[in-house]
């Protein structure tokens, strides 16, 4: 098939990579605009847009693609399907309804429809993931259903990783759907309006961690944060980022600090968490080792919060 596909994030290069070894042409890639980020506020391009550039594939960025001149665009193209992974836009009239629209979801829908699927399964102990081949259609994530496949969550997979196996997973996935469009047709099937959720977007307070909770949900919580957003506690007045931990017994009232050699354990609600990857404000990561030789004074006895 002639196809298009939308993508901007790492997830979304891993589903284009797929496309790319198929026998399916994506003759046009949209990505968003290229956006100011990281300390320098220098603008950088997404990982789909350098992708298709190695690639030598067009590349469009407009700041809405719900808009006639990309129909006419994909109609001059003669594409067939407008593929979606990770875009960063929803999706509006007159586009939708214009040609086949299908999206790589990194959930098993109806559970986790929305923004941060792989965050929220993570943060919730979820032990199973999955991805959800579907149309597009105006309510979020509603779609009908063409192909399903569950991949499990490790206990040591952080969200960098779980974006590693569901864009592998969500690939092939997306490419099986499209060869059997190709050959024979493939009928979706409608979700079932039971047992849904949603996976609303990552803000501020969800990076704050409360050692108020017990051990294993912080644990997740910093999984579902690394390696790419990460939690933070405070430090006698200092912000400290959190991307690595281990849960362990004991403990003495929330926040407290124990230090076992190079081992820095804080405690929980209920039981402990081993820091084991740390970030100090305005510095880069590091150990919990490294960390204590420079700031052991600043946590030794101290309670974090």
């Amino acid at each position: 098939m002639k196809i298009a596909f939308a993508g901007t994030p790492h997830f979304g290069a891993l589903v284009l990579g797929a496309l790319l070894r198929s026998r399916h042409e994506p003759a046009l890639v949209f990505t968003q605009p290229d956006r100011p980020a990281g300390r320098g506020r220098q603008r950088r391009e997404s990982a789909v847009k350098l992708m298709a550039v190695q690639e030598g594939l067009r590349v469009e960025q407009p700041e809405s693609i719900s808009v006639q001149p990309v129909i006419d665009l994909l109609r001059q193209e003669e594409v067939e399907a407008l593929t979606i992974a990770a875009y960063g836009q929803i999706l509006k009239t007159p586009l939708l309804g214009e040609l086949p629209i299908i999206n790589v979801h990194a959930s098993l829908l109806p559970k986790y429809r929305g923004a941060s699927p792989i965050e929220r399964a993570i943060m919730a102990g979820e032990r199973v993931s999955g991805v959800t081949i579907m149309d597009v259609v105006a309510k979020l994530d509603a779609g009908d259903v063409y192909l399903q496949r569950p991949v499990e969550i490790e206990d040591d997979d952080d969200a960098g990783s779980l974006y590693e196996k569901l864009g592998a997973a969500g690939g092939a996935a997306l490419v099986e759907v499209l060869d059997a469009l190709d050959s024979n047709g493939f009928v979706p099937q409608p979700q079932q309006e039971i047992d849904v959720s949603y996976a609303e977007k990552i803000g501020r307070d969800d990076l704050i961690i409360d050692w108020s909770r017990q051990a294993w949900e912080i644990n997740n919580q910093v999984r579902a944060l690394s390696p790419h957003i990460g939690s933070f506690t405070g430090v006698d007045g200092r912000l400290l980022k959190v991307w690595r931990t281990a849960v362990a017994e004991g403990g003495d009232g929330p926040g407290t600090v124990r230090i076992e050699g190079e081992r820095l354990l804080v405690s929980c609600g209920s039981g402990s968490l081993e820091l084991l990857e740390v970030q100090p404000e305005g510095r880069r990561r590091m150990s919990a080792a490294e960390y204590l030789h420079g700031h052991r004074e600043l946590v030794e006895g101290k309670r974090l919060g």
